[in-house]
């Protein structure tokens, strides 16, 4: 770590939603360093078009591909597909090559049935590159790419300025937590300021400035998971300490041992 102060001091605040039902690789990595890591989901989720979706996602052979750049999205998907027969969930994702972004979004591909390509490209930059590289010129099939309401364009620009149909549809909405300012204030009181703030995506930037959370915790690291969280944070004339190469503990690990 970058100071000689007492490790077991340093509160991690991850900006992020737990892992349920496991262990937290997020939470095991960090403490394997002496930290003390918590998560606070400062985002909630609402499916949104699952009609709309449903009738996409039963035309599956229409489409080349599906991308996922969150959880989320493949939790839409089941959302989808759960209440169908066991043949035709397996047609679907036999049927549809699936691309993803991050370690996290690959495991839940997983286990809905997907064999999740590009896990490894950190960012929705690299996994078109990862597109590209192994699509077939001749195919003419579109890309479905079911994602948030407040999704970037980087998937939209990169592959259809390259000639790649994509269709998208927005199937959950980000919305900010309204009690956030409370559970963060709490953590404080207790902890002190964190040591380093991690955000994991723009909208939990936003998320903190709606609720004037950003001044009270720009005395503490701040680090972001790839390059347009860290914009985010730069746009609001925040300093950032470090970006995470890729969404994975260990390069957030890498940041912080700096």
């Amino acid at each position: 770590m970058a100071q000689e102060e007492d490790k077991k001091t340093k509160l991690i605040l991850l900006l992020r939603s737990p892992t349920e039902g496991g262990i937290d690789q997020y939470h095991k990595t960090l403490e394997s360093e002496g930290c003390n890591p918590v998560s606070v989901p400062v985002l909630k989720f609402n499916f949104i078009n699952i009609d709309e979706y449903t009738d996409r996602l039963s035309k599956y052979t229409s489409y080349h591909s599906i991308v996922f750049t969150s959880q989320q999205a493949v939790k839409a998907t089941q959302e989808v597909i759960q209440s169908w027969n066991e043949g035709k969930q397996s047609e679907l994702i036999k049927s549809l090559t699936c691309y993803v972004v991050g370690k996290a979004t690959a495991k839940t591909a997983r286990q809905l049935g997907f064999s999740p390509n590009g896990e490894d490209s950190g960012n929705a930059d690299t996994l078109c590159d990862c597109i590209l590289l192994e699509r077939d010129k001749s195919e003419e099939r579109p890309i479905l790419f079911p994602c948030s309401n407040i999704r970037k364009d980087t998937i939209i620009e990169r592959l259809c300025s390259k000639g790649v149909p994509v269709e998208e549809l927005n199937v959950y909405e980000t919305v900010h937590r309204d009690d956030i300012t409370d559970e963060i204030k709490r953590l404080v009181d207790k902890y002190g300021k964190p040591f380093a703030v991690v955000f994991f995506s723009p909208s939990g930037v936003q998320a903190l400035k709606k609720k004037n959370l950003l001044q009270i915790l720009r005395s503490s690291k701040m680090i972001a998971f790839g390059p347009s969280t860290h914009a985010e944070l730069e746009k609001e004339s925040m300093e950032v300490f470090g970006t995470a190469e890729k969404p994975d503990p260990q390069s957030l690990l890498a940041v912080l041992r700096r």
